[in-house]
């Protein structure tokens, strides 16, 4: 029996977490993401990804909860079913913008480059190109390619002229976060501001308080991670980030979907015995 008193909302990355690193498939998780839908239980996708991209994630996964693009630059509600996922601007309004414009980052990309940095990114490349660097389809691609509010690039210098690149672009009033593939540019937002906002705006809404969920696996989930009150490390293949707090936090031992489907399981349990407590 879940617990009355609150309201459990999953906040999950996409490539690498609910989705296999490699093949982008959720076979795994199927069968726990059918029990959540059953038991009322949000799944919303905090995603580098674009609004067009996750619009068609939730038409295949049968997700119905707002979700937020572009590591924490905007929150939509969920689209309409007969929306087009290739449309570059969204159907509907964002409930709440946090990031910056893409064409105020590629002015300041401009800017580095001529500086003496080392990078690419999403503009520089052809569709052909972005497929090649990341393994999609040719409708994915160009559903990743209308990009709003970021833009990823693949560093080509050392370590510190990265660190000095990011320092760089902080001081500009952007930032800079790794993912599992890209160093994505983008406002001053991350994960977790967006998933606070969410939080207060259905606590609010509702008047129930919410117990979050996080899961991630790169170091752009960390903020994400840190703002929830219960916090998964799926395994990937690189070591887990660390973070600030230290309770209620899990790692899984399988890799993407397999360690989503393995650690919901385990965290579905210790709600419905309610030995979940709200931290934040």
């Amino acid at each position: 029996m879940l617990n009355p008193n609150y309201q459990l909302m999953i906040f999950t990355d996409m490539d690498g977490t609910l989705l296999d690193h490699d093949t982008y498939s959720w076979q795994p998780a199927i069968a726990r993401l059918s029990q959540l839908k059953l038991l009322n239980i949000p799944v919303i996708c905090n995603t580098s990804k674009t609004y067009a991209e996750v619009t068609q994630l939730h038409q295949s996964l049968s997700l119905d909860a707002p979700f937020i693009v572009e590591n924490g630059s905007a929150i939509f509600s969920p689209a309409p079913k007969n929306s087009s996922s290739q449309k570059p601007i969204p159907d509907n309004k964002a409930l709440h913008q946090l990031g910056s414009k893409r064409a105020e980052i590629l002015q300041l990309l401009t800017q580095l480059r001529q500086q003496g940095y080392l990078f690419e990114g999403y503009s520089d490349w052809s569709l052909e190109q972005i497929i090649q660097h990341t393994g999609l389809t040719k409708q994915q691609a160009q559903e990743s390619a209308t990009r709003i509010y970021s833009e990823p690039l693949i560093w080509l210098d050392s370590e510190a002229k990265k660190q000095e690149f990011i320092q760089q672009v902080n001081q500009a009033g952007f930032s800079a976060l790794q993912g599992g593939r890209f160093l994505s540019v983008q406002g001053q937002c991350d994960k977790g501001q967006a998933l606070n906002w969410y939080k207060e705006q259905f606590e609010k809404d509702k008047q129930k308080p919410v117990i979050t969920v996080a899961l991630g696996d790169s170091a752009n989930d960390i903020a994400m991670l840190e703002a929830a009150d219960v916090s998964v490390w799926i395994k990937s293949h690189k070591a887990f980030p660390s973070l600030k707090k230290s309770k209620q936090v899990f790692t899984s031992s399988k890799l993407g979907p397999d360690g989503w489907q393995q650690t919901m399981a385990h965290i579905l349990h210790l709600y419905s015995t309610d030995q979940l407590v709200k931290l934040s």
